[in-house]
Protein backbone atom coordinates (compact mmCIF):
# COMPACT_ATOMS: atom_id res chain seq x y z
CA UNK A 1 0.00 0.00 0.00
CA UNK A 2 1.28 3.49 -0.70
CA UNK A 3 0.09 6.93 0.34
CA UNK A 4 0.69 10.04 -1.71
CA UNK A 5 2.25 12.60 0.60
CA UNK A 6 3.04 15.71 -1.45
CA UNK A 7 5.01 17.09 -4.37
CA UNK A 8 8.78 17.19 -3.93
CA UNK A 9 8.87 20.99 -3.88
CA UNK A 10 6.31 21.16 -1.05
CA UNK A 11 9.02 20.63 1.57
CA UNK A 12 11.80 23.23 1.81
CA UNK A 13 15.42 22.04 1.70
CA UNK A 14 16.32 21.93 4.54
CA UNK A 15 12.92 21.46 6.09
CA UNK A 16 10.31 19.06 7.37
CA UNK A 17 6.63 18.29 7.06
CA UNK A 18 4.36 16.18 9.23
CA UNK A 19 1.56 13.98 7.96
CA UNK A 20 -1.33 12.16 9.58
CA UNK A 21 -2.37 9.17 7.48
CA UNK A 22 -5.32 6.92 8.09
CA UNK A 23 -5.84 3.41 6.88
CA UNK A 24 -8.64 1.07 7.89
CA UNK A 25 -6.90 0.05 11.09
CA UNK A 26 -5.27 3.16 12.55
CA UNK A 27 -3.81 6.63 12.16
CA UNK A 28 -0.11 6.96 11.37
CA UNK A 29 1.69 10.12 12.53
CA UNK A 30 4.83 10.55 10.45
CA UNK A 31 7.22 13.25 9.28
CA UNK A 32 9.49 13.74 6.29
CA UNK A 33 12.80 15.60 6.33
CA UNK A 34 14.17 17.14 3.12
CA UNK A 35 17.91 17.75 3.40
CA UNK A 36 20.51 18.20 0.65
CA UNK A 37 18.09 16.97 -2.00
CA UNK A 38 17.26 13.75 -0.14
CA UNK A 39 14.07 12.74 1.69
CA UNK A 40 13.87 10.75 4.93
CA UNK A 41 10.68 9.59 6.67
CA UNK A 42 10.15 8.55 10.28
CA UNK A 43 7.33 7.72 12.64
CA UNK A 44 6.64 10.81 14.79
CA UNK A 45 7.41 9.09 18.08
CA UNK A 46 10.39 9.50 20.40
CA UNK A 47 11.94 6.12 21.28
CA UNK A 48 12.29 7.29 24.90
CA UNK A 49 8.75 8.45 25.74
CA UNK A 50 6.65 7.87 22.63
CA UNK A 51 5.89 11.61 22.51
CA UNK A 52 5.71 13.54 19.24
CA UNK A 53 9.07 15.02 18.34
CA UNK A 54 8.06 18.36 16.84
CA UNK A 55 8.26 21.71 18.61
CA UNK A 56 5.50 23.26 16.52
CA UNK A 57 3.79 22.23 13.32
CA UNK A 58 6.45 20.95 10.89
CA UNK A 59 9.31 21.92 13.27
CA UNK A 60 11.51 18.86 13.75
CA UNK A 61 15.02 20.20 13.11
CA UNK A 62 17.42 21.95 15.47
CA UNK A 63 18.29 25.60 14.82
CA UNK A 64 21.20 24.69 12.52
CA UNK A 65 19.10 22.15 10.55
CA UNK A 66 21.79 19.58 11.30
CA UNK A 67 19.76 17.16 13.47
CA UNK A 68 16.22 16.09 14.31
CA UNK A 69 15.56 17.35 17.83
CA UNK A 70 12.99 16.02 20.29
CA UNK A 71 10.91 18.76 21.89
CA UNK A 72 10.50 16.83 25.16
CA UNK A 73 14.13 16.30 26.22
CA UNK A 74 16.26 17.77 23.39
CA UNK A 75 17.58 14.40 22.18
CA UNK A 76 19.39 14.74 18.85
CA UNK A 77 18.93 12.26 16.00
CA UNK A 78 20.86 11.93 12.74
CA UNK A 79 18.71 13.01 9.81
CA UNK A 80 19.82 10.27 7.44
CA UNK A 81 19.54 7.32 9.87
CA UNK A 82 17.34 8.39 12.79
CA UNK A 83 20.08 7.27 15.18
CA UNK A 84 20.05 9.10 18.54
CA UNK A 85 23.40 10.72 19.35
CA UNK A 86 22.51 12.39 22.65
CA UNK A 87 19.76 12.47 25.24
CA UNK A 88 18.08 9.80 27.35
CA UNK A 89 17.50 7.57 24.32
CA UNK A 90 21.11 7.72 23.03
CA UNK A 91 21.87 4.60 21.03
CA UNK A 92 18.23 4.10 20.03
CA UNK A 93 16.77 5.04 16.66
CA UNK A 94 13.63 6.55 15.26
CA UNK A 95 11.40 4.16 13.31
CA UNK A 96 12.40 4.73 9.68
CA UNK A 97 9.78 4.52 6.95
CA UNK A 98 10.17 3.79 3.24
CA UNK A 99 9.55 6.44 0.61
CA UNK A 100 9.12 6.32 -3.13
CA UNK A 101 9.56 9.16 -5.61
CA UNK A 102 7.50 9.02 -8.77
CA UNK A 103 7.97 11.98 -11.04
CA UNK A 104 7.53 15.04 -8.81
CA UNK A 105 5.50 13.20 -6.15
CA UNK A 106 6.55 11.68 -2.84
CA UNK A 107 4.87 8.51 -1.56
CA UNK A 108 5.04 6.64 1.73
CA UNK A 109 5.25 2.87 1.28
CA UNK A 110 3.35 0.85 3.89
CA UNK A 111 3.38 -2.93 4.08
Amino acid sequence: MKFKLCTLDSIADPGACEFSLEDRRKTHEIFVIHKDGQFFAYKNSCPHTGASLNWQQNQFLDLDHAFIQCCVHNALFEIDSGYCLSGPCAGSSLEELSLSIEGNELYLLMY
